[in-house]
């Protein structure tokens, strides 16, 4: 049997920022994850994916359409092309950051208002649905 594609809709928003309108994108799953570890192991990997993609058309940007204009004027964020990073991306290690920051609790996932936060558990995920990532920050200027 092949796996189904699921489409969802995510939604991000940190905890620092002022506007509390957050408006959720679609993005769609090449299958459906059984726990949420295979779900943050699909969102990464949908992201590097995505950023590779941009990176490759980098070298001819494009001028800004009237709605990207107002989507990045919503968001309060101004972004043009992709950021220069040394050398490519290691997968491996990108799957294990975003695991580790889920597991010491900085960034959170919540389906309407429940949290999501076991890795292993069987997540039940249906066509549509939105889930919200919150990445929380430090308020304080000190590293420890």
């Amino acid at each position: 049997m092949y796996p189904q594609p699921l489409q969802i809709h995510i939604a991000m928003k940190q905890a620092s920022k002022l506007r509390k309108a957050v408006v959720p994108q679609p993005l769609t799953l090449p299958a459906t994850p059984e726990t949420l570890s295979e779900l943050i192991e699909l969102v990464v990997k949908l992201c590097i994916q995505g950023y590779r993609e941009r990176r490759s058309k980098a070298g001819s940007p494009t001028p800004l359409t009237e709605e990207q204009w107002d989507s990045m004027y919503e968001l309060g964020k101004f972004a043009f092309g992709v950021q220069e990073t040394e050398g490519e991306i290691d997968e491996v290690k990108a799957l294990q950051t975003a695991l580790t920051a889920i597991e010491d609790g900085l960034v959170r996932i919540f389906r309407d208002s429940q949290e999501l936060s076991e890795l292993h558990a069987p997540l039940f995920l249906r066509q549509g649905e939105t889930l919200t990532f919150v990445r929380l920050t430090m308020l304080a200027g000190r590293l420890w």
